[in-house]
């Protein structure tokens, strides 16, 4: 470590020192119960995460009510290793949920390791063999197989286009009757204008290009039959940049069939089997720990990500690969689509199904400024409703933790960029949930117990026992988000008992078997009966 970084990283300690008076109590056992909660030193822990922090937004993740602090990249805070921003996560009093390493076994402030983020995580491969000509840089956000793959709108960056050059190397010969240029268009970017093609290493024709986008037919004097075909471009429309795309090649044969076609196939980050080893490797080294791993919504087959085979073949194998399983889905920062909110509803009910008796864990959002959603100002702000909507959905779904994404990338990249009003939300449903952690995490009530929203809405409700209550946790998760009002049904719930409505400050009666509240958008109500 430098100077510099050693300096830092004590300041932080010395800072985090001062500010982590209130810190849990040190782990000694880490369990995992019937009601798949997670229990730390025999007692029910509902863990409250924040995903990969800066020790320097260490008060800000505390202001907001986290007990738990997810992730590590090397280097943060100044930090050498892992094991060092360990001891800043517990000098704030906060339990850690890291990547293995041998020498965190037996810290008293870890409470789970955590597989590399989204295993799961789809990308497109190609087997195109293709070679780019000398000089050629390239774009590796747009692969030269991209020019092959059969989708006329995707593209690849030639730079420099000006003298450009690459090959397809096919596995077997083909014959091409006719060829097809899709160029592409953009503002102050050059443009392909003659184009020559070559068979083998013979030249079969030269191409001038009109300066437009879309497909352009090449014709060829004669047929030709080859195992490799080079593209070169020898001059261009030119642009405030030297470097330019080209969208699609094709070549068809004397049926018209597209035979340079290289179709791409959907691969995850890495296959199950893998993750499967490095579980199997850490549980070897240190079963006191559990081990967590957040995989993506492609599990729920409204993404449409996997075909129903690959996701029934997929996603078991992940789940086998953990003691806790967790998921991402943001519908408003990551899709700006606040009708999507019912998703993490659905998410979870999915996910708890393939999990069984493991614990699970949703990531909620909790801003905008999000890098896949376009500009900032068109970006749909996440409110404390949302934020509180979602979490509850989680909970009643079946979520025995949760965690919150905070990053942040417009307008400017940030760790912890949560407007103050939605801080003041999380520091408020985490209050709740710390609280009430022993009633949300015990054993399932044993009465049938059911919500009914007018106006058809959406509703779910979660009915636990505890402590000589039953109680009830009710959420509104209607993506149309309107206000309703529900009609919520006890079992043998006598006529005249009194419903306590937790932290409003208002009771109901109940009225032979059930009683009635108000519900506003993604409205939440927690109740208590004595039993």
């Amino acid at each position: 470590m430098s100077t510099r970084s050693a300096g830092v990283y004590g300041l932080l300690a010395a800072l985090i020192g001062v500010a982590g008076g209130t810190g849990l109590e040190p782990i000694e056992t880490v369990g995992i119960d019937a009601n798949r909660a997670i229990v730390v030193n025999q007692k029910v822990f509902f863990p409250i995460m924040i995903w990969l922090q800066d020790p320097a937004n260490f008060p800000s993740a505390r202001a907001a009510g986290i007990n738990t602090v997810a992730g590590y990249w090397r280097g943060s805070g100044g930090t050498r290793d892992v094991v060092e921003y360990m001891e800043l996560v517990r000098k704030a009093g906060f339990y850690g949920v890291m990547p293995f390493d041998e020498r965190l076994k037996g810290n008293p402030a870890l409470l789970a390791y955590i597989h590399d983020d989204e295993p799961d995580l789809s990308s497109l491969r190609s087997d195109a063999n293709i070679v780019p000509g000398e000089g050629l840089r390239i774009n590796e956000k747009t692969p030269l197989w991209q020019i092959f793959d059969g989708v006329t709108h995707s593209w690849s960056v030639l730079d420099p286009l000006q003298g450009a050059e690459f090959t397809l190397r096919l596995n077997q010969p083909v014959e091409v009757h006719s060829l097809a240029v899709w160029l592409t268009i953009s503002e102050g970017l050059a443009v392909v204008k003659d184009v020559s093609f070559l068979a083998d290493g013979t030249e079969i024709v030269r191409k001038a290009l009109d300066n437009k986008a879309g497909k352009q037919q090449v014709d060829l004097p004669a047929p030709a039959r080859f195992s490799e075909l080079c593209c070169r471009v020898h001059s261009t429309y030119p642009g405030e940049q030297v470097w330019g795309s080209i969208g699609e090649i094709e070549g068809f044969d004397k049926n018209g069939n597209n035979v340079l076609l290289c179709p791409t196939r959907q691969v995850p980050r890495k296959w199950p089997a893998q993750i499967q080893q490095q579980y199997r490797s850490i549980k070897a080294s240190d079963p006191t720990r559990p081990v967590f791993m957040t995989v993506t919504g492609y599990f729920l087959p409204f993404f449409k990500k996997w075909s129903e085979q690959e996701r029934s073949n997929l996603c078991p194998q992940y789940v086998a690969a953990t003691d806790v399983v967790g998921y991402d889905i943001y519908p408003i920062y990551g899709w700006n689509k606040p009708e999507w909110v019912h998703l993490v509803h659905d998410g979870t009910a999915a996910l708890c199904d393939l999990a069984g008796n493991k614990p699970v864990y949703a990531w909620i959002e909790t801003c905008r400024g999000s890098q896949w959603t376009g500009p900032l100002e068109g970006q749909k702000p996440v409110t404390p409703a949302h934020i509180r909507g979602e979490v509850w959905m989680a909970i009643c779904r079946g979520a025995t933790a949760i965690g919150y994404f905070t990053h942040i990338w417009k307008p400017a990249y940030r760790q912890f960029g949560v407007p103050p009003e939605n801080v003041q939300a999380m520091k408020d449903i985490n209050e709740q949930i710390t609280r009430l952690a022993p009633a949300i995490l015990s054993e399932p009530a044993q009465v049938k117990v059911s919500v009914a929203f007018e106006n058809q809405l959406n509703g779910d409700i979660l009915a636990k026992k505890w402590g000589g209550y039953t109680y009830l946790f009710a959420v509104n998760y209607d993506s149309r988000q309107l206000a309703s009002r529900a009609q919520i049904e006890v079992e043998e719930l006598k006529g005249g008992t009194r419903v306590e409505v937790i932290d409003e400050d208002r009771t109901l009666t109940a009225d032979g078997g059930s009683f009635a509240d108000q519900f506003g958008p993604l409205g939440v109500h927690i109740y208590r009966i004595k039993q």
